[in-house]
C-alpha cells in the first residue's frame, strides 16, 4: 500500500509541475484543479459540524458572488481553518479565474493538514499544492501567491519523503516570491527552508544571515533558525552580514545620585538608555554615556531631601556641600563684605573624589550693586550674599568679567 501511495504522490507532483508550466492555465489544468478542490472539500466536510455543509451551500446560493470569500475570511479570523478552507474552495469552484480564492484555499489545506496529518493525509495536502499552482498560473507576478505555492510544495515534499519535483517547485517559487519582495522576512525564511530541504545548505545559511541583518527578533526568523544553528556555513555568513551586537548600558542606578532629585534623574537616564539602544539596533549613531551628576545649585540654599548635602550661610560667608552616592564631595565657598548697597566677594569651587583627590576650580570674584535697599529682609538677604535685585560684575578663572541683572543671584539679563 505504501508503494502505491508513493506512486500517487509522485504522479500528483508531476501534474503540479505541468500546472506551473501552463501560463495561462490550460483547460486540463483547470479540470484537474477543480477535481482536486472538490475532493478536498469533501474531506473537510467530514470534520465540520453535522449539517454545516448543507447550510453553507444554502447561504451561498442565496448570497452574492463574493459571499464565500467574505465568509472564508471571517472563519479564518476565528482560526476555524476547516470552514475557511471550505469557503475559499467554494469560491474557487464558482470562479475558475479567482486566483486569491485558489491561493487562500491552498493556505488553509496546509493549516488543516498540520492540525491533523493522520486524518487528512498527503493526498489532501496535494489538493492545496494544485490550487496554489493554479493561482500562480493566473497571477505569476504576485509574490504572496508564489510564497504560498513554495510553502505548499515544501510541505508536500516533506510529507512524501522528499519528492524532487515538489522540492524544485518550492525553491523556484520561493525565489520568485523574494524577487518580488526582497525584504519580506516570511518569504526569505521560506526560501531558506526550501533551500535547506533541497540540499543547498550553504545558500540557505546565507539567506538566514541576511534575514538576521534585517530583523533579528522577527518570529519567522527565530522559528526557522533552529534548523541551521549547527551549520558552520550559517555561522560564517551571519558573522559577515549581521550588524554589530548592541548592548548600551548607562548604569543609571549606579551613576545617578542617591537623593530624591537623583531618583528622578535616573528615570530620565533609563529613557535615554532605551533610546540609545534602539538607535544602536537600527545602525544609527548613539550616545554611549550619560551625565547623571547632580550639580551644585548655582545660587540659593540646598534643600534637605532634594539635594544630598547642606548649606551654611552667615553675613559675609556662605558654603554649600554636595555629596553623591559614590562618596564624591563638591563644595562652593563665597566670602565678602558689603558697604551700603555695594558688596564685593571672592569665590571658589572645590571637589573631592577617591581617584583624583582634591581639586579647585571656578576661582574668582566680583562686585554687586543692590537695587533694593532699606527693608530688613532686603538687608538680611544682601548680607547673606543674595540681594533681592542687583547688578553684578563677575570674573572666574581669569576670564573677562560678565555683567548681569540678577534677582537673589539668579540671572535675569546678562551680557
Amino acid at each position: 500500500m505504501k508503494f502505491f501511495k508513493k506512486i500517487r504522490i509522485q504522479t500528483v507532483g508531476v501534474l503540479c509541475g505541468a500546472i506551473l508550466a501552463a501560463i495561462p492555465a490550460s483547460a486540463k489544468a483547470d479540470e484537474a484543479t477543480r477535481a482536486a478542490i472538490t475532493k478536498g472539500m469533501t474531506e473537510i466536510e467530514g470534520v465540520l459540524v453535522e449539517g454545516a455543509a448543507r447550510d453553507f451551500r444554502a447561504a451561498l446560493a442565496a448570497g452574492d458572488a463574493n459571499l464565500a470569500t467574505a465568509l472564508g475570511h471571517a472563519f479564518f479570523a476565528k482560526r476555524n481553518f476547516d470552514a475557511a478552507g471550505w469557503m475559499f474552495g467554494a469560491q474557487a469552484l464558482s470562479d475558475d479565474k479567482h486566483a486569491a480564492a485558489l491561493s487562500n484555499y491552498a493556505a488553509m489545506t496546509a493549516e488543516i493538514y498540520a492540525d491533523d496529518p493522520e486524518r487528512f493525509g498527503t493526498d489532501f495536502l496535494m489538493t492545496g499544492v494544485l490550487a496554489a499552482g493554479a493561482a500562480v498560473a493566473l497571477s505569476a507576478d504576485n509574490p504572496a501567491f508564489q510564497n504560498n505555492l513554495s510553502r505548499l510544495a515544501l510541505d508536500g515534499a516533506m510529507a512524501s519523503g522528499g519528492d524532487a519535483v515538489l522540492l524544485d517547485i518550492a525553491v523556484s517559487a520561493a525565489r520568485l516570491a523574494t524577487a518580488g519582495d526582497s525584504e519580506n522576512i516570511l518569504f526569505l525564511t521560506n526560501l531558506a527552508r526550501a533551500l535547506e530541504a533541497s540540499g543547498a545548505v550553504d545558500e540557505a545559511a546565507s539567506v538566514m544571515a541576511a534575514v538576521h541583518g534585517l530583523e533579528p527578533a522577527n518570529i519567522n526568523y527565530l522559528s526557522t533558525i533552529n534548523a541551521l544553528r549547527g551549520n558552520s556555513a550559517y555561522a560564517n555568513a551571519s558573522n559577515a552580514t549581521a550588524r554589530p551586537h548592541c548592548e548600551v548600558n548607562f548604569r543609571c542606578q549606579d551613576i545617578c545620585p542617591k537623593s530624591i532629585i537623583g531618583g528622578l534623574m535616573s528615570v530620565t537616564c533609563e529613557i535615554e538608555n532605551s533610546s540609545a539602544q534602539m538607535a544602536c539596533n537600527a545602525g544609527e549613531p548613539y550616545p554611549k554615556t550619560y551625565n547623571c551628576k547632580e550639580d551644585l545649585p548655582e545660587y540659593g540654599i540646598l534643600i534637605p531631601g532634594l539635594n544630598a548635602g547642606f548649606s551654611i550661610a552667615v553675613p559675609g560667608f556662605s558654603m554649600h556641600v554636595l555629596v553623591d552616592g559614590e562618596g564624591n564631595i563638591d563644595t562652593r565657598v563665597e566670602a565678602g563684605i558689603s558697604v551700603g548697597p555695594i558688596g564685593g566677594y571672592v569665590r571658589a569651587d572645590g571637589h573631592y573624589t577617591s581617584s583624583n583627590g582634591v581639586t579647585v576650580d571656578n576661582m574668582g570674584g566680583g562686585v554687586r550693586l543692590s537695587l533694593i535697599n532699606g527693608s530688613r529682609a532686603g538687608n538680611l538677604a544682601s548680607g547673606l550674599g543674595h540681594p533681592p535685585a542687583h547688578i553684578e560684575m563677575e570674573s572666574l578663572n581669569g576670564d573677562p568679567p560678565v555683567i548681569a541683572l540678577e534677582g537673589y543671584n539668579a540671572p535675569v539679563i546678562t551680557n
